[in-house]
């Protein structure tokens, strides 16, 4: 077969096709396509919304009489001295936990020394953890 005849025998199949669709025709089905593409989000979206409703129900706590208290002299403030007892113990857990790395690895880690870090605002684990992976290169 050659391209001409290839393209009458399209012609001739498409040809039926083409009369039968009037403006009414096309009209309806455009109607039709859009009303159901319409109604399925209508109901996904109640869907959504009703299991938002049944998951997040959340029970309200029964509302109970407080008796009134009679108002007592405010205490002292007591200042605690600062022991280092507990300084200590955080080098010891993180000089535990560098020694475990280093036996993992074989090698042996010293720790020189363990500083508080300033209170700078910083990004959490998680959000780093999510900026390395997404900026990874392929």
């Amino acid at each position: 077969m050659d391209l001409m005849t290839t393209c009458s025998l399209i012609g001739k199949t498409l040809t039926p096709m083409a009369e039968d669709m009037t403006l009414s025709y096309v009209t309806a089905v455009v109607i039709t396509g859009l009303t159901v593409v319409f109604l399925g989000l209508i109901i996904l979206i109640l869907f959504v919304w009703a299991f938002g409703k049944i998951f997040s129900r959340k029970k309200k706590p029964a509302v109970q009489e407080k008796p009134v208290e009679t108002a007592k002299p405010a205490a002292a403030p007591v200042s605690l001295p600062k022991t280092d007892d507990n300084q200590d113990e955080i080098i010891a857990v993180i000089s535990a936990a560098v020694a475990a790395m280093g036996a993992s690895d074989g090698k042996t880690y010293k720790l020189r020394s363990v500083r508080t870090v300033k209170n700078k605002p910083s990004r959490s684990a998680w959000s780093l953890a999510g900026i390395q992976n997404d900026t990874n290169p392929f």
